[in-house]
């Protein structure tokens, strides 16, 4: 699947210096090192410009531009960005969404 052009990665050459790796510790410790829409916290967390670098360069190092999250709502989000529609949700896929993560949880609380 080819990337359309105006969704190309703007923001790699922000992510790929040293002031972005500075910012992205302080935005990490400012948000609590958890995820702002889900509140996950294990895993590998992600900093999200909440305006696209492609719209709002002058945004990019800006730190109230930035959230952290996870990779499944980062994910979420920049889809919804590009034109995708949101997820399917129901209340049967949310509760099976829940007991997996209590699974997760209890398996690796169990070790």
């Amino acid at each position: 699947m080819a990337v359309k052009a105006e969704h190309h990665r703007h923001s790699k050459r922000v992510t790929s210096t040293r002031r972005w790796q500075v910012l992205r510790q302080a935005v990490l410790e400012r948000d609590g090192w958890a995820c702002v829409d889900c509140g996950q916290t294990r895993g590998r967390l992600e900093i999200d410009h909440v305006q696209p670098v492609r719209l709002r360069p002058d945004l990019a190092f800006d730190p109230a531009n930035c959230a952290t999250r996870c990779p499944p709502c980062h994910t979420r989000k920049t889809r919804i960005e590009c034109g995708h529609p949101p997820p399917i949700t129901s209340p049967e896929r949310d509760a099976w969404g829940q007991a997996v993560a209590e699974l997760a949880t209890n398996e690796t609380g169990n070790t």
